[in-house]
């Protein structure tokens, strides 16, 4: 008999498991019950004291979209109450480039919802340009290209046939050709690199575009992925962050599941899925304990894990096997650092635009050429430490909008970058390369920010693809996407085809997590999609169907309910 059972168990206490909890628990009216291998819940939605006392910073995500969490604020309408609420800086995104002495900044939409102010940011560089990023802003602000974005990133891939998906693509192609951004066959199997350079004549806004098609764990140099490029430009004003930290948002989710019924389990590792007949029946923990499952069982490891811990090899034919063992997960590996500091970064850029100080998504570069970025990817395939020329750090300074980050008159600042894979370093490697890396980055800021040295400097925290570690379903190589996005590990192939609706080859066993559609944020696509497919196969409550919420006309509704609730919450003062 079981110790305890649950109509639905849950493998992984992190981002995904908590958002589909929600939802099998209200809509689904089942117990649930999470087995969580760490002390604490909430995974990648990680806000610690970091640095030094009083200070606290993101230790994984730490960038929100508008769209993140479109369904949950529609069916959870306590959950910004609770805790999940977004906020924008001035400045969304930008790029410094030191040998020009300028730089770009792409205004926020809520300080900039027209993008006439960015546009004439973008003409000093670009007139051609300007031009285009105006007619472009409108297209995809139009309701008509938002519910095809909300059909892409918010359905699994057996909905994303459905004929009325490809209609609403259908009717969106003559408006991307009448603005110029006609998705031929060039273009169709682009690169990223090879799509920005086409279609933007600015090496400034190629840089800024191309940085955050790093941030999402692609090779900028990869083919196929053309269109993408400019799903990621359109999202650059859209940048912006949790106040009071991402971890708030676990704290949102926690409190509606409590309120709910849902019980929790930490220092619970879980080392078996219970399979009978073909079927999941529950789960054994590593201390012997199991736990029954009434209705399913839902991992959120990644892939490895899921497949070769929990089921077991005897249960995958030859190739699933073989293409599990191919998952690539060593590019979004990244280096995230933590700086208390006395004052806010100052930048010499300032000069050529002051308003670069109040930057979100900062890109620091040696000049204004996304060649950068691509022979920073280069070394790091080839295990190889790029030279500091070829850094592509991005950086930010939450306290400067958000007084809760950070002691009264005091900063907090982060960086991100690309780094070794953990796999790549041994132990004793890793405590020397922190160091060394900490060094080479001051060493850099300073240079674009002259008061960013150490003497401004209260203290650090490291925060490395090894650290990443912690969390288990990151590993081997602690990239923070699960794995990484080469177009034959995205989309409808993410994280292999046969695993891409969130199915796996035992009945009543469900999967999810970073490794899946669309990976690599904390939103809630992921968890939203394997809800979908598990109320269809077990015929559960469906929100999306209910007068009022039909899809994808609700969630575009209320991505413009939450940007006004953004706009109103937070005034700039």
């Amino acid at each position: 008999m079981p110790d305890e059972t649950f109509d639905a168990v849950i493998v992984g206490g992190g981002t995904t498991a908590l958002y589909t909890a929600m939802y099998l628990m209200k809509y689904g009216g089942m117990s649930v019950g999470i087995f969580e291998r760490r002390h604490e819940i909430g995974g990648c939605l990680s806000t610690e004291e970091a640095a030094a006392p009083g200070f606290r910073g993101n230790q994984h995500a730490t960038m929100m979209f508008d769209w993140y969490h479109a369904p949950f604020h529609r069916d959870f309408p306590e959950f910004w109450d609770y805790g999940a609420q977004r906020d924008q800086y001035l400045v969304a995104d930008g790029g410094i480039f030191r040998k020009e002495q300028t730089c770009l900044a792409i205004y926020s939409e809520k300080d900039d919802p027209t993008q006439e102010r960015t546009a004439k940011e973008i003409a000093r560089f670009s007139e051609r340009d300007a031009d285009k990023w105006l007619k472009f802003w409108k297209l995809w602000m139009g309701d008509e290209c938002q519910r095809v974005q909300i059909d892409r990133i918010f359905n699994p891939a057996e909905f994303r046939t459905a004929p009325e998906v490809f209609e609403r693509q259908l009717a969106v192609y003559p408006q991307l050709v009448e603005a110029g951004f006609e998705p031929d066959a060039l273009f169709l199997a682009a690169s990223h690199l090879r799509a920005v350079r086409e279609y933007w004549e600015s090496k400034e806004l190629q840089y800024c575009i191309e940085r955050l098609v790093l941030s999402g764990a692609f090779d900028i140099t990869h083919p196929g992925v053309g269109p993408e490029m400019l799903g990621v430009a359109s999202m650059m004003a859209g940048l912006g962050y949790c106040r009071g930290g991402t971890h708030q948002i676990a704290h949102s989710a926690h409190k509606i599941l409590v309120k709910g019924g849902a019980k929790f389990f930490t220092h619970a590792e879980v080392e078996k899925v219970i399979i009978e007949n073909g079927a999941a029946k529950g789960i054994r923990l590593t201390d012997g304990t199991e736990i029954g499952a009434r209705k399913l069982v839902l991992s959120t490891l990644n892939p490895h894990q899921l497949c070769f811990d929990l089921i077991g090899r005897e249960y995958l034919d030859d190739r699933m096997t073989r293409r599990l063992e191919l998952i690539e997960t060593s590019l979004g590996c990244l280096m995230w650092y933590a700086f208390a500091i006395h004052e806010a970064p100052r930048y010499e850029a300032a000069a050529f635009n002051p308003d670069i100080n109040e930057t979100f998504w900062l890109g620091l570069a040696e000049d204004a050429d996304p060649e950068h970025i691509a022979r920073e990817t280069y070394y790091m395939k080839l295990g190889l430490w790029p030279p500091p020329e070829d850094f592509c750090p991005t950086v930010w300074c939450h306290s400067m909008r958000d007084p809760s980050y950070a002691p009264a008159g005091k900063h907090i600042a982060n960086n991100e970058q690309v780094g070794p894979p953990a796999t790549a370093l041994t132990e004793r490697e890793w405590l020397d390369f922190k160091k060394r890396y900490a060094e080479e980055l001051i060493s850099l800021w300073s240079k674009h920010a002259p008061n960013m040295n150490w003497d401004n400097i209260i203290g650090y925290d490291p925060n490395t693809p090894y650290d990443n570690l912690r969390m288990k379903n990151l590993g081997p190589d602690g990239a923070m996407a699960g794995c990484d996005r080469p177009s034959y590990q995205s989309f409808d192939c993410r994280p292999t085809p046969e695993l891409a609706n969130h199915r796996t080859p035992i009945k009543n066993l469900y999967c999810t997590g970073g490794s899946w559609w669309v990976g690599s944020n904390v939103g809630g696509t992921e968890a939203y999609n394997c809800y979908k497919i598990i109320a269809t196969d077990l015929g559960l409550g469906k929100p999306w169907e209910e007068p009022g919420k039909e899809e994808p006309d609700s969630l575009v509704e209320q991505i413009k309910i939450q940007n006004k609730k953004t706009q109103e919450a937070f005034p700039r003062t």
